[in-house]
């Protein structure tokens, strides 16, 4: 029988290319407006990338160490800024899910006020880059951008 990290090694080996496919979009955004918000209170394009990278690391902290501590969202002013820290992260990530063990996915972690098993909560990772990339896309599409196509994962290789 597979050990609950192996059974979880495919899905993060597709968040991978997921993440790839995310930079693509934000190599689409226009140079000028990474601080471009559509509405008073709604995080700017900055703030959305700064939010999902950090808690990519977030959640893999805490499902390591069974400890939760939200992760600093630094400010993002300029478009490459963003991929610098996107690509820091990504990096930082992977290097963390590398060390999970199968001891670590089964412990309890609290977080939020309430208890998760850290598989799950490492598994909100997976969910959090899907919602926010979802608006992301929209942003994109407000400034005058047409997204690229999501699954074309043939991009990330050629």
């Amino acid at each position: 029988m597979a050990s609950l990290k192996e059974t979880m090694t495919g899905k993060y080996e597709y968040l991978r290319m997921v993440l790839g496919m995310t930079r693509l979009m934000v190599e689409q955004w226009p140079e000028d407006r990474i601080d471009f918000r559509p509405a008073e209170g709604a995080r700017s394009a900055g703030e959305i990338l700064a939010h999902m990278y950090a808690f990519l690391v977030e959640g893999a902290l805490t499902a390591k160490s069974g400890t939760h501590e939200k992760q600093p969202e630094p400010t993002l002013d300029t478009k490459q800024a963003a991929l610098d820290f996107m690509e820091a992260q990504t990096k930082r990530f992977f290097e963390i899910w590398d060390q999970i063990t199968d001891d670590d996915l089964s412990r309890t972690v609290e977080a939020y006020g309430t208890s998760f098993p850290a598989v799950d909560f490492l598994g909100f990772t997976y969910d959090e880059h899907w919602h926010h990339r979802g608006q992301f896309t929209v942003y994109l599409r407000l400034r005058g951008v047409e997204p690229i196509m999501i699954y074309d994962y043939g991009r990330l290789h050629g």
